[in-house]
């Protein structure tokens, strides 16, 4: 890895760290993940992962996005409850299963609503981005083969530089993950260790 190349990717000015998903639904007993039966251990050790960096990265980060699914009523398309049926998705939602799990934004931190696997699907992300003069994506989160993968695939056809965390998500299996990142690294950005971007943002000048 060039980590100087790395380095002026992610310079903080021009940088949003995007959290996904970090919500109660898929990561305690009773959500979506643990009724379908996914490994939720893993997904809930990553929340300590993910807040440590927090505290390291926040002082040197304007820019912390944290996307939330949301499910108002009626909003379900016919073609996503054909797929639930079709699938058997048990997709009962309770809005208290909808709240952060451990990772909760602070301060001036950004939250978006979203309502598909992507975050720039129906939100104002992009707006949000562009407003603020943002060129590249730090993506963390849940789960890796869905609503991160879907982000950084939009986050890059709309010509953003894209960053995966690789031990800052999770997926709904270890293979999963694997083929996920395998797939981002690819085609859609560049998949890196904590340890890079700490190494990038705090030595990186005030």
């Amino acid at each position: 890895m060039d980590l100087e190349a790395l380095k002026r990717k992610v310079l903080p000015e021009h940088t949003a760290l995007l959290v996904i998903d970090m919500q109660r639904d898929y990561c305690v007993s009773g959500g979506i993940f643990d009724r379908r039966g996914f490994d939720i251990t893993r997904v809930q050790a990553l929340a300590p992962r993910l807040n440590k960096f927090l505290d390291k990265v926040r002082p040197k980060l304007p820019h912390i996005v944290h996307l939330r699914v949301v499910k108002p009523a009626g909003l379900p398309s016919p073609a996503t409850a054909e797929h639930n049926e079709r699938l058997a998705i048990d997709r009962r939602y309770d809005p208290a299963f909808g709240a952060f799990y451990e990772v909760e934004p602070r301060g001036r931190e950004m939250v978006i609503d979203k309502y598909k696997y992507s975050g720039f699907v129906s939100t104002y992300l992009d707006q949000f981005l562009k407003g603020n003069n943002i060129k590249t994506l730090v993506i963390t989160g849940i789960s890796t083969n869905v609503c991160v993968e879907s982000t950084a695939r939009d986050g890059f056809m709309r010509e953003y530089h894209v960053v995966v965390a690789e031990d800052l998500t999770e997926g709904t299996s270890v293979e999963a993950k694997k083929w996920s990142l395998a797939n981002i690294a690819m085609f859609f950005g560049e998949v890196v260790q904590s340890e890079d971007l700490l190494r990038c943002w705090l030595t990186a000048s005030p």
